[in-house]
């Protein structure tokens, strides 16, 4: 080996572990930068020297600068983090709509309570003014509560559309930022964008949160997300969503085709199934509990008699049945005295008043043989169960998604004590090289001295 050799191999030595050292220097910067991944400087042997007394060996290179990063580990957190968006999504909007409707001794159970309960009261005293004023405004404070929940259920679903709205406008943010991402790998290459991969796989953890997704590596270094069975993004290439509305809600579908996609899991998923679902069935029940509680009742008013001996008369208005639209007969409303509180003729019978107030435990085949108090308060329990089944998902998904970001930061992480022990073997190598650079340099002088 000649002595040009000898000085190639310690200069190149020297270049590249500086350059390792420089990388391990910046991993320690960034320890606690969010999703920054540990980085290497491989090294490989130099292509060896061909000579006719066999190879003679040119030192180390510097291959690339690598990633500490699992694919597999990856996708297992962006998973489960769908999944617990999913299930914090539903648990929010779900837990709302629960402080709505309150217990069963509050809110609509109670103004039901309060109704059936003036009435009963009215049975003792038919002819009152008092009695007959208070089982009206009782009912009309009844009234108010289905018109407040049913407004309550209509606003989660109008804001569950808005949530969607600007969730999707975020997606179709995050998917350009990825594709021009995409773009800036390829033009410098995918092994010289560390830092631009890092910053795209922040963007692909957000995008998680929104929507389930496929990952597909490109050998240029970019990749492409597939969404509901289609990309959404292709290298460079980006496909903006929307929100569309169909028969069944609204729901999220590609700008340029028509339909919507399914979404897989996510907080859009969650939005899409609360507002055309979850929230269209619970309003079903409410609509349910007060067309039955207008049929029932104005059977048993109908069939009595009002203060001025007349029948016939219905208490709510026939034509109005669902919890948004509900009110008292315009002959309630004119007059208590429409009120029919007898089973006769007589002022004094309240008998009829009785049947109405004890209709509040009577049997409904329209309930499925619930009563309306019953069936009220197995609304609640149902919402009640699904609030706490969601928050016991959300439990469980983010256990799932804390160990699943454990495991990934046990490989992509930085750890200080490591990168130090790290960091003295590479200026061990350094200080090595520059001892061989010492050694060569001697060998040339004592050279120079024998041929003087």
């Amino acid at each position: 080996m000649s002595l040009v050799s000898l000085l190639n191999i310690a200069r190149t030595a020297l270049l590249t572990h500086q350059r390792a050292m420089n990388v391990t220097g910046n991993n320690v910067a960034n320890a606690q930068t969010p999703g920054y991944s540990r980085q290497r400087l491989e090294l490989v042997e130099a292509q060896p020297l061909w000579t006719p007394q066999g190879l003679i060996g040119r030192g180390v290179d510097a291959d690339a600068v690598t990633r500490a990063r699992d694919i597999f580990y990856d996708s297992t957190y962006r998973r489960e983090n769908g999944l617990l968006q999913r299930a914090s999504t539903h648990a929010d909007i779900l837990s709302q709509f629960e402080s709505a409707l309150g217990p069963p001794d509050q809110g609509l159970g109670k103004a039901m309570d309060d109704m059936f309960a003036a009435f009963t009261g009215l049975a003792s005293d038919p002819a009152g003014g008092t009695p007959r004023t208070l089982a009206r405004q009782s009912a009309s404070a009844l009234v108010d509560q289905f018109h407040q929940m049913a407004g309550r259920l209509q606003q989660l679903v109008d804001d569950g559309r808005g949530r969607m709205v600007d969730q999707v406008d975020r997606v179709n943010v995050l998917t350009r930022q990825i594709a021009a991402t995409n773009s800036q790998i390829v033009a410098v290459g995918p092994n010289g964008a560390p830092a631009l991969e890092d910053q795209r796989d922040l963007m692909l953890d957000e995008l998680s949160q929104y929507m389930s997704m496929q990952v597909i590596k490109r050998d240029d270094g970019s990749i492409g997300i597939m969404t509901g069975g289609a990309l959404v993004v292709d290298g460079g290439q980006s496909r903006d969503l929307v929100v569309r509305d169909t028969p069944s809600g609204p729901g999220v579908g590609f700008v340029l085709d028509s339909g919507t996609i399914d979404l897989g899991s996510g907080s859009l998923k969650s939005l899409v199934d609360l507002t055309n679902t979850t929230l269209p069935g619970y309003r079903a029940q409410l609509d349910l509990l007060a067309s039955n509680l207008v049929s029932s009742f104005n059977a048993i008013h109908r069939s009595g008699y009002t203060l001025s001996g007349g029948t016939g008369v219905d208490f709510f208005d026939p034509s109005a049945t669902s919890a948004s639209t509900i009110r008292l007969s315009s002959a309630v409303l004119a007059s208590t005295d429409a009120i029919a509180a007898g089973a006769t003729p007589n002022p004094g019978d309240g008998a009829n008043a009785a049947a109405l107030g004890d209709l509040v435990h009577t049997p409904l085949p329209g309930l499925g043989n619930w009563s309306v108090r019953d069936y009220f308060i197995n609304v609640t329990s149902d919402v009640g169960a699904a609030v706490n089944g969601a928050e016991q998902q959300v439990d469980v998904e983010q256990t799932l998604v804390d160990n699943a970001d454990s495991q990934r930061q046990a490989v992509s992480g930085v750890s200080i004590d490591e990168e130090m022990v790290t960091l003295i073997a590479q200026q061990q190598a350094y200080t090595a090289a520059t001892r061989l650079v010492t050694v060569a340099n001697q060998i040339m002088d004592d050279l120079m001295n024998l041929v003087s």
